[in-house]
């Protein structure tokens, strides 16, 4: 295997584990590059965390291979495998000081004092609670005793990084904080890690790429700005933030895009669809629409359909307009408040046009 510190690549091989007669991961193959962070993220049940235990030596896959650096590691004990984890709730020893806490795993692999010593300090240093070393876990907040679970994971020098959930038990401010904290630190370690999280933001924030997992198989893996704007699914693009879907048949072409006439009304033009399908799903994020009141004159490179208000809900940075299209579909427009000045108000009952870039549109499969 990989010494120790050295950025290793991971790949999993047609992974697969059946409980009784349930297939919870099922033939998941997937590459990791030396260095890259990769977020699981998917509903409770999809089989992120089993796929995480297994490439830990925690489970055993039923079938499929786990490989880091190229050398198979799938029938390898956990402990012999050269990986940290960072779990939610820190497993930190409440009887051990900090500084013993991190020196724990150094001791297991029987290193001697002498050199234990300034790796522990060196760890502590990072996460900055130097002068920490010799307090009890008792006396530190959350976020330090998760910094300290940390040091413990990375001081190691890993060949791989993995976080069950890590930041779950933290309150939101607190999380953002350490969200940016462990990606910086993992960046400037280069350790190639692998999170678990059911938090879309926590993965958008802290994962070069994110792993949209549903029922046990990968639904869709590409960078947080391609899942974010570029759904594959139905599935997805619900999943991850908060989409608006507009069903309609293709009129025509237009160059490389399609001609879409909306069931609620309007046209609009969508990138060009493989399969030749005569009906579409389009979703929109509702940070993209903005509306008129009907009779204002909308622009010539705008997409666009006739709503009907229903709810108005001022949300600080943002107010959200509730309404429902002609044809039945409830849709949704953010619109941000700037300089402290509520966006443009609609009353319950008023007749819209919602409006957004053409850009905005992005065909998904009704999935």
């Amino acid at each position: 295997m990989a010494k120790g510190g050295t950025a290793t690549d991971l790949a999993l091989s047609g992974l697969t584990k059946v409980f009784g007669t349930a297939t919870v991961v099922d033939r998941v193959t997937l590459r990791i590059a030396a260095g890259e962070m990769v977020a699981l993220l998917g509903p409770s049940g999809c089989g992120k965390t089993t796929t995480l235990r297994m490439i830990a030596g925690l489970v055993e896959p039923t079938k499929g291979e786990v490989l880091i650096g190229g050398y198979r590691i799938t029938r390898v004990p956990s402990h012999r495998r050269n990986i940290g984890m960072l779990f939610q709730n820190y497993a930190l020893f409440p009887h051990m000081s900090v500084a013993a806490n991190v020196a724990f795993g150094l001791q297991m692999r029987g290193m001697a004092k002498a050199l234990i010593q300034p790796k522990v300090a060196s760890a502590l240093a990072l996460v900055q609670l130097g002068d920490y070393a010799e307090r009890l876990p008792s006396a530190l907040s959350g976020g330090q005793q998760q910094r300290v679970a940390l040091a413990r994971a990375i001081v190691i020098e890993p060949s791989l990084l993995l976080l069950d959930e890590p930041l779950g038990a933290l309150d939101r401010n607190l999380r953002e904080s350490m969200q940016v904290e462990i990606r910086q630190i993992q960046q400037r370690l280069g350790i190639t890690a692998v999170m678990v999280t059911h938090d879309q933001e926590e993965a958008l924030t802290m994962a070069d790429r994110v792993v949209i997992m549903r029922d046990g198989r990968l639904e869709q893996v590409g960078t947080p700005a391609e899942i974010y704007s570029r759904p594959t699914s139905r599935f997805v693009a619900s999943f991850i933030g908060a989409s608006n879907f507009l069903r309609g048949s293709v009129a025509g072409r237009n160059g490389d895009q399609l001609q879409v006439q909306l069931a609620s009304g309007g046209q609009v033009l969508v990138p060009s669809a493989d399969g030749g399908r005569s009906e579409i799903l389009i979703s929109v994020r509702p940070e993209a629409v903005g509306l008129r009141r009907i009779g204002e004159t909308p622009s010539a490179s705008e997409s666009g359909t006739p709503a009907t208000v229903q709810q108005i809900v001022y949300r600080g940075q943002t107010t959200h307009v509730h309404m429902r299209l002609d044809d039945g579909e409830p849709f949704v427009a953010f619109l941000p408040n700037r300089q402290g000045e509520q966006a443009k108000t609609f009353s319950a009952g008023e007749k819209v046009w919602a409006s957004w870039s053409s850009q905005s549109n992005w065909p998904v499969a009704d999935s």
